[in-house]
């Protein structure tokens, strides 16, 4: 005879149940190791912290205590019966001493001290090439032939602090083509100076305008 439908579902019922109290209680045993495993921890933190703030007190000075009957510090409060009792005269000497010391010893004004900034100690200024070493030292850096406006330009953006005139550039390049250590070429109106070949001086050209 088989069995009826409410039996079978029964039986269903109670494996199902059978297997949920079987995981429950293997969950109670994890979670009661990991309790106990953290209880250790806990117990071991607690005494680390123990033994720290014992070696805190240890290494910490304690302020010193006032031995009994040790001198007060100045401005404590006076002894009883230290303090005059009214009307009484005071002390031979004090009134004058007072005076003597208001006297001598004036009212002093004080002023705040100036706002003085610490300034740098510059050092010596470095000496400036002169002319005639700045335009050769221009020319020789240049590939190409160069008017004595663009030396000029040149030199006055290399020492800002330097008043150059053009014609002074121009004078100073005429002097070194005379002494055959630059050499002046012109395309049309305009006139260019290069520095002189170290092989050997060259010949300024004849005629050439400034």
């Amino acid at each position: 005879m088989s069995e009826s439908p409410g039996t079978e579902l029964a039986s269903e019922y109670s494996a199902r149940i059978a297997r949920d109290l079987e995981v429950n209680a293997q969950e109670q045993d994890r979670l009661a190791t990991e309790i106990a495993a953290l209880e250790e921890q806990l117990r071991a933190v607690r005494e680390n912290r123990a033994v720290l703030e014992r070696l805190q007190q240890a290494l910490t000075p304690q302020a010193p205590v006032p031995a009994p009957g040790s001198v007060p510090a100045p401005g404590s409060v006076p002894a009883p019966g230290s303090v005059p009792a009214p009307g009484s005269a005071p002390a031979a000497g004090s009134a004058t001493a007072d005076a003597d010391t208001d006297a001598v010893v004036p009212h002093q004004r004080t002023e705040p001290a100036p706002n003085r900034r610490a300034v740098p100690k510059q050092g010596p200024a470095e000496p400036r090439p002169s002319l005639v070493e700045a335009v050769l030292a221009y020319l020789a850096g240049q590939r190409e032939p160069r008017s004595a406006t663009d030396v000029a330009e040149a030199i006055r953006a290399a020492q800002p602090g330097r008043t150059i005139k053009t014609t002074v550039i121009r004078t100073t390049l005429e002097n070194l083509v005379a002494r055959n250590r630059a050499r002046r070429t012109k395309q049309g109106r305009a006139v260019f100076y290069t520095l002189s070949s170290p092989d050997g001086p060259e010949t300024p050209q004849a005629g050439a305008g400034v």
